[in-house]
């Protein structure tokens, strides 16, 4: 959800690494992925199984990441992480502030006296990304019906995927260090081998025991980033050579994520085992990519309304919780269809905004690139305005 998906091409290292070039059906793929996730929180029949969407993220990243750690040049593995982990702030932290923010001042002003009290500690932790965490602790289940979800329920996937890259680029780095350069990918890859096989299986032992710690824990959800990993480090030339059956492969794989979100429900029994429909059919849908004939999934998936809505995947992802649920905890919840569809039109317009004055300019700032303690007090004073935030706002509300 959180990475980007192009990159300046890179001579030192070699293209059986990871493309390093602009991948457009990535950005469709993310396309696809908000759209289901919208779709089945905003309740539209049909795609009951939409929340497979935060799987499919996950696996993109995964494979994004990935290939820009291995293309990083050879530095000191401080200068390295410094590099990743600034890269990181600019591009998660700002965004992520801002809706926070909004949300809890936009329901105590909406909500008045229904103002759910546990949602300022939700916010707290999710400005630590420990959203998972807290909603493990509580025990929180946004599919049980009739349950009002908390505002950033939604923050858990992003904490996941921090939780995963405090531990990801060490491994990365420390690896470029103690192999040969060009043995690199191969030796990563026995590792995110282990590391799916030990994470999947905990997930489907764990899922039909602790279905809510299933749901958010990192420990279940890991061999989800690593199948990207994995399919990153897999030489593209390969790809290369069988285009007519990497197009049936890509258009089987859309069928199977199709299947997943239309057959899929609250009541199925996820992450475990069918958690591998979403991930297998997205990484097929990597591995094939443009080693596909043309007019194949790829050449869907690069359309550009459809790229274009990947660009803004991560701020529509932010925006649209709070958008649909608010609605629903106030004193006369608003649950027709206009309603939903105004709904959405509100979230992407967020979107836009937040995409084009806060997202971007602070991603791409050049100061900040520069600056790495610059940097680290984005950092610091994001995490400050959120607690800050919950603490006026409490207040406000008599909830101390």
């Amino acid at each position: 959800m959180a990475s980007t998906t192009s990159s300046t091409p890179d001579t030192t290292t070699s293209d059986t690494i990871a493309p390093a070039y602009f991948r457009p059906d990535i950005q469709g793929l993310r396309a696809v992925a908000v759209i289901v996730v919208v779709a089945t929180h905003a309740s539209i029949p049909g795609f009951q199984g939409g929340y497979v969407g935060v799987d499919v993220f996950f696996v993109i990243s995964g494979f994004v990441i990935t290939g820009l750690l291995l293309r990083q040049p050879p530095r000191p593995l401080h200068a390295n992480l410094g590099v990743f982990y600034t890269r990181r702030i600019r591009r998660i932290i700002p965004a992520a502030t801002l809706v926070l923010v909004a949300t809890t001042v936009g329901a105590y002003l909406l909500l008045g006296p229904a103002f759910p009290s546990s949602l300022l500690d939700d916010v707290r932790w999710a400005a630590l990304f420990g959203e998972n965490f807290r909603l493990i602790q509580t025990g929180s289940n946004y599919f049980v019906p009739g349950l009002a979800p908390s505002l950033v329920t939604h923050y858990w996937s992003l904490a996941i995927e921090e939780q995963f890259y405090l531990v990801y680029p060490l491994i990365v780095f420390s690896l470029a260090r103690l192999v040969p350069r060009r043995r690199v990918p191969w030796a990563l890859a026995v590792v995110l081998i282990v590391g799916v096989a030990a994470s999947a299986w905990w997930s489907y032992h764990l899922t039909p025991l602790n279905p809510v710690a299933a749901y958010y824990s990192p420990f279940t959800r890991f061999w989800e980033l690593a199948l990207g990993g994995l399919v990153a480090v897999v030489p593209s030339s390969w790809a290369a050579r069988t285009p007519r059956l990497n197009t049936v492969i890509a258009i089987v794989a859309a069928g199977v994520l199709a299947a997943a979100v239309w057959r899929l429900s609250a009541t199925s029994v996820f992450p475990g085992v069918l958690a591998w429909w979403p991930c297998a059919a997205t990484a097929a849908l990597l591995w094939t990519g443009p080693a596909t004939c043309r007019g194949g999934p790829a050449s869907w998936l690069s359309w550009r309304p459809m790229r274009e809505l990947g660009d803004l995947s991560y701020s529509l992802y932010l925006w649209h919780f709070p958008w649909l649920m608010i609605p629903l905890q106030l004193a006369h919840p608003l649950t027709s269809a206009p309603a939903r569809a105004l709904e959405i039109a509100g979230a992407l317009v967020c979107s836009l905004v937040s995409y084009h004055l806060v997202e971007n300019p602070l991603r791409h700032s050049r100061r900040l690139a520069r600056d790495a303690i610059a940097t680290a007090l984005v950092l610091v004073l994001c995490v400050a305005l959120s607690w800050d935030t919950t603490v006026i706002v409490g207040r406000l509300a008599h909830l101390g």
